[in-house]
């Protein structure tokens, strides 16, 4: 009689939950998926579409040149490897902003994007 209670609630089990077991453990969980969160975008205008075409050394020369130019208020240029090369023009002061232009090389093609830099604590981030 027992038997038939327990290959009853098997069948009832099977229905709602889709299994069932004969032996005592617990199912094993299911994995848990692993979610990595994306890198973070560079600063400014190597963060859009014109820095896409860059190498990480590329881009990392870029964003230091764009960082030194908005930082000093100079035109910085920059070299990267595999014929990218660029330059940042900052414009003036305006308040504790400054806008700059961003004209990148990749393989002889120009290609250029403004964006701005404002103090924040006393240093100069690119905001866009």
């Amino acid at each position: 009689m027992r038997a038939k209670a327990t290959l009853a609630m098997c069948v009832l089990a099977a229905l709602g939950a889709g299994a069932c077991s004969s032996t005592s453990e617990p199912p094993t969980a299911a994995a848990t998926p692993v979610i990595t969160a994306p890198a973070p975008p560079a600063p400014g205008v190597i963060g859009g579409a014109i820095g896409q075409s860059l190498s990480e050394k590329d881009r990392a020369a870029a964003i230091a040149a764009q960082q030194d130019a908005v930082s000093s208020g100079a035109r910085k240029s920059w070299n990267g490897e595999k014929d990218a090369y660029g330059f940042v023009t900052p414009g003036a002061e305006s308040g504790s902003c400054r806008d700059y232009t961003h004209r990148i090389f990749v393989n002889g093609r120009p290609q250029e994007a403004k964006g701005q830099a404002c103090r924040q604590n006393g240093e100069w981030r690119v905001t866009s």
